[in-house]
């Protein structure tokens, strides 16, 4: 551990509403099951100690929700990972609005929606992650995205002050986050609109969800959707027609059941699965001329490891 990062540690220790771990695994935090160890694990229990924390937090750092739509590379991340604890799992209905906190399941923040007449909420139905997790890369379906719901966003920046945006404030682009400046989503406001009908509402997640357990392969460990959707075109059907389904690297594979996911089917190393996102990449290019944009958030690699994939990092060590 380096110095400053040690330094980091000591100064966090001190901070009332914060547990920290040293050489915490990840994999089992993440749905694919991989990762390796981070130097600094930082569960924290309110806002307050969020701010404090943001102020001395040097070097790398990645917030970690429900490890949905995540890789992580087996090696030690060399700094802080934050994951938002108790204080931000608090659910309220109060009037013609929800506030959600991040931690919240997005799943439940749903079934609130719906049993409460929030229009537009089914069309989430089935999407996995947390809310705060789902609002770091406007996730959701070709009809609806979370950034569509949302009335006011709360985060805590960088430099640990606590902001607020509201819905002509917030980013609104495709699978990427909805907060306009670096740091910490903490949690989400949604107005009810006009246009509920709760009947309809619960027949069309009810629908949603049990489509997305029967075209999906979720009983195995995958990230959800590997690729966005190219304009005009559906990243699934293109590496189907590839011939790419059932292709495996390493214990990789692309699910024979959704050519959109990549399953840890048989103790996946993260190089295997980043190989092979890759390898799927180069191949529908190759045939079709369209470049898959990966929707999986890529932690922890190095530049020669993740090749052409390198812009879309998040997080790169050297």
């Amino acid at each position: 551990m380096n110095k400053e990062l040690e330094k980091s540690g000591e100064s966090l220790s001190e901070i009332d509403g914060l547990e920290i771990r040293k050489n915490y695994s990840l994999s089992r935090l993440t749905s694919i099951g991989t990762g390796g160890r981070t130097k600094i694990y930082v569960s924290v229990a309110r806002v307050g100690a969020l701010k404090k924390a943001m102020k001395l937090i040097k070097g790398p750092f990645f917030i970690l929700g429900s490890g949905t739509n995540l890789l992580i590379s087996d090696r030690d991340f060399p700094g802080v990972i934050i994951h938002l604890g108790c204080g931000f799992r608090r659910l309220r209905l109060e009037g013609d609005r929800i506030s959600c906190g991040a931690a919240v399941p997005l799943a439940r923040l749903v079934k609130k929606a719906i049993e409460n007449s929030f229009a537009g909420f089914e069309e989430l139905s089935g999407v996995p992650g947390s809310a705060g997790g789902a609002a770091a890369m406007n996730a959701g379906t070709h009809i609806r995205e979370l950034g569509d719901l949302v009335e006011t966003l709360w985060m805590v920046d960088t430099k640990g002050r606590r902001r607020s945006f509201n819905s002509s404030a917030i980013q609104k682009k495709y699978r990427s986050s909805l907060a306009p400046v670096p740091g910490v989503i903490t949690s989400l406001c949604f107005r009810r609109l006009p246009g509920s009908d709760p009947r309809r509402q619960a027949e069309r997640a009810e629908s949603l969800a049990n489509g997305r357990k029967l075209k999906h392969p979720w009983r195995e460990r995958t990230f959800g959707s590997t690729f966005k959707n190219p304009p005009g075109k559906i990243a699934a059907k293109l590496i189907d027609k590839a011939g790419l389904k059932g292709l495996h690297i390493g214990g990789a594979r692309v699910s024979p059941v959704h050519a959109q996911f990549i399953e840890n089917n048989q103790g996946a190393s993260a190089l295997d699965i980043l190989e092979l996102i890759k390898h799927v990449r180069q191949v529908v290019q190759e045939r079709y001329g369209v470049l898959l944009e990966p929707e999986v958030r890529l932690v922890g690699f190095t530049a020669e490891e993740l090749g052409d994939l390198a812009p879309y990092a998040i997080s790169t060590i050297k």
